[in-house]
């Protein structure tokens, strides 16, 4: 499945990187199996999201409620309109999407001394030809694994002017959405990785992107994996968050081993007890639209 060089496995998950795959072959992502996918899926899987066409314009992302159009339907209407599906956590649901999971995961071992993931959760993304997805960083190292269509990722530097702490800890303790506040400036510095089918790219975790469409119908497997040094650093930004947000702090390190790190932690994990911090609580999207058949966009007023 992965035909990968020596350059590609000394840059995993070290900095922004394309590399090749073969799971865009898959009989599973043609027309006819995905709209079977979708006909199998609890609808509640299925998250809608609609955009504007400015990506300073991050407030134009809106989720829609679930819809109860036929798989072949729903195609057709994201296939035309301005719409992006989110099949979360697929892999749960389809067999045969867990297969393929565990077994590029199994692969990627095998090439990558030490890396045994503690856990992975599979996304599986339908889009329109023009739709994008606005600047953010992920909390955990994620990989985008593209299948159909063309897509543009947009990677940033992971330092403090593209992403200042205070930001980055509300996301990587969940306190917040997992936006952030772009600038079109920081185009100029932002590594351009243009995807076809058959290529994955992947970057240092928590690096602030966004992603955009080019051409037709696209198709990708969003991965997303933990690792002890992940969860390692996912603590000490929680710990800097409480410190900062809780309790009138300013924390200055963000090293990720060490006393003051795991003081931090053992700090962030009493504050948790004691109800002091709440993390992953931050506030969903509420559904504004639904997507209609009947509008050339898709997207249709509640």
């Amino acid at each position: 499945m992965l035909p990968w060089t020596y350059r590609d496995i000394d840059a995993f998950g070290t900095a922004p990187h394309r590399a090749a795959h073969l799971l865009h072959e898959q009989p599973m992502f043609t027309d006819d199996a995905l709209a079977d996918l979708l006909d199998r899926l609890p609808r509640t899987a299925v998250h809608p999201y609609t955009m504007g066409a400015d990506p300073s314009a991050t407030g134009e992302w809106q989720r829609g409620t679930p819809s109860d159009l036929p798989g072949k339907e729903l195609l057709e209407v994201v296939g035309r309109g301005r719409l992006w599906l989110n099949l979360v956590g697929v892999n749960r649901y389809d067999d045969a999407l867990a297969r393929l999971v565990e077994e590029v995961y199994g692969e990627i071992g095998s090439l990558v001394p030490g890396f045994v993931p503690l856990e992975i959760k599979a996304t599986l993304l339908i889009s329109s030809p023009t739709a994008m997805v606005y600047y953010h960083a992920d909390n955990q190292p994620n990989m985008l694994w593209h299948l159909r269509g063309r897509k543009r990722a947009y990677v940033y530097p992971r330092s403090e002017r593209f992403a200042a702490a205070p930001d980055l800890e509300k996301v990587v303790a969940g306190a917040t959405t997992e936006g952030l506040p772009y600038d079109s400036s920081y185009d100029a510095h932002a590594q351009v990785l243009d995807l076809e089918p058959g290529q994955v790219a992947w970057w240092p975790q928590n690096s602030p992107h966004r992603v955009e469409n080019v051409e037709g119908l696209n198709v990708s497997l969003s991965t997303e994996h933990w690792t002890p040094a992940s969860v390692r650093r996912e603590r000490v930004w929680t710990a800097n968050h409480f410190l900062r947000d809780t309790l009138r702090r300013d924390p200055r390190s963000t090293r990720e081993d060490g006393a003051l790190a795991a003081g931090k932690v053992a700090a962030m994990r009493l504050g948790r007890r004691a109800g002091l911090l709440r993390t992953g609580e931050q506030q969903a999207l509420q559904p504004s639209f639904r997507i209609d058949p009947d509008v050339a966009s898709g997207v249709g007023r509640l």
